[in-house]
C-alpha cells in the first residue's frame, strides 16, 4: 500500500497561522500572500477531507483537528527545513577557491560593489596555494596564476602578473644592492626576476626578512621591515596614498591570474555573473 505524505507546503502554513494567530502575519512569515496561504491552506483541507481551520471574528482559528494534525507533527516540519536550508542557500552561493594574497589585496576590496550589483548572490572566499580539483571539491570556480593550459576547465584570462619593488617612504634608500629586502619563500626566485628584467648591478642583499609568502612579505614592507617584491595591482591604492612608495620599475610576467570554472558549475548564471564582473574590474573583455 503507497504510503500518503500531506503536503508540506500546506503544513508550513498550517504552523505558520497557528504560530503568529493570523492570517496576515503568517504570511509575511512565510514570504508569500495573504491568498498564497489562505490557497496552501485550503489545499491541504481539501487533502485530508476534513476543515483545518474556522473562523473566529475577523481572525482564524485551528479547528479540533488542525490542532491534531500539527501536535501529531511535532518537530518534523522544523528538522526538515533545517536540513533544506544549507541546500538551499548553496543555491544561491558561489564558492570562489584563490591565494591569500590575491583575496587580501585585490579581490575582497571590489567584492562590496559585486554586492551591490548581486545581492542574491551569496559569495565564500576560500584561500589556498593548493591548486583544488574543481571537477570533484564543493567549489564552482577558481582564480589561479599561471600560463594557461588547465584540461577540462574553461578559462579567462584577468591580468598579467607584475612585480614592481614597494617600502614605506624611506625605508630603503640608494642603489638597489642595498636595499633590505623581505622574501617570500612561496616566491623565492622572484628578487633574481625581478634584478636581472630590470638590468639592476650586483645581486639583492642576502640578509633580511624571509616570510612565507607574499601577503606577508607585503604587510612586513607596510611596517617599515624592508622592500617587498609584489603585483603591481596590488598597491595601487598604497602608492596612490602614499603610504607606500615604488622603487623601480614594473616588470611584466609571462604568467597571468586566470578565472577557472568547471564546464558544468553547480550555479551556472551566478558564475557566470561573478566571470562578467572580475573581467570587468580587471579591465579584460569578457569572452562567450
Amino acid at each position: 500500500m503507497t504510503a500518503y505524505l500531506p503536503s508540506l507546503r500546506g503544513l508550513a502554513a498550517l504552523r505558520a497561522l497557528a504560530r503568529h494567530g493570523g492570517q496576515r502575519a503568517a504570511a509575511e512569515a512565510l514570504g508569500i500572500t495573504r491568498s498564497a496561504l489562505s490557497h496552501r491552506i485550503a489545499d491541504l483541507e481539501t487533502e485530508l477531507g476534513t476543515a483545518l481551520i474556522a473562523p473566529r471574528g475577523r481572525a482564524s482559528a485551528l479547528t479540533e483537528e488542525g490542532a491534531a494534525l500539527l501536535a501529531a507533527t511535532g518537530d518534523a516540519l522544523d528538522r526538515i527545513e533545517a536540513a533544506a536550508a544549507p541546500l538551499r542557500r548553496r543555491r544561491q552561493e558561489v564558492r570562489l577557491s584563490t591565494v591569500d594574497t590575491l583575496a587580501s589585496n585585490w579581490l575582497l576590496p571590489r567584492l562590496p560593489a559585486f554586492r551591490r550589483a548581486h545581492p542574491e548572490i551569496a559569495i565564500t572566499i576560500l584561500t589556498t596555494r593548493r591548486a583544488v580539483d574543481l571537477a570533484t571539491e564543493d567549489i564552482d570556480c577558481a582564480i589561479r596564476h599561471g600560463r594557461g593550459g588547465w584540461p577540462g576547465l574553461a578559462a579567462d584570462p584577468l591580468f598579467r602578473e607584475t612585480l614592481v619593488p614597494v617600502a614605506m617612504p624611506g625605508a630603503a634608500r640608494g642603489p638597489a644592492a642595498g636595499w633590505p629586502v623581505i622574501r617570500a619563500r612561496a616566491r623565492f626566485g622572484d628578487w633574481e626576476r625581478w634584478w636581472r628584467a630590470t638590468g639592476q648591478g650586483g645581486a639583492p642583499a642576502e640578509a633580511g626578512i624571509l616570510v612565507e609568502n607574499r601577503a606577508q612579505a607585503l604587510e612586513a614592507a607596510r611596517a617599515g621591515a624592508g622592500v617587498a617584491l609584489t603585483d603591481a595591482r596590488y598597491v595601487e591604492a598604497a602608492l596612490a596614498s602614499g603610504q607606500l612608495v615604488a622603487l623601480g620599475p614594473v616588470v611584466a610576467l609571462e604568467e597571468a591570474y586566470h578565472f577557472l570554472r568547471a564546464p558544468n558549475p553547480r550555479n551556472p548564471r551566478h558564475v557566470e555573473a561573478l566571470r562578467v564582473w572580475l573581467l570587468g574590474q580587471a579591465g579584460a573583455a569578457p569572452a562567450p
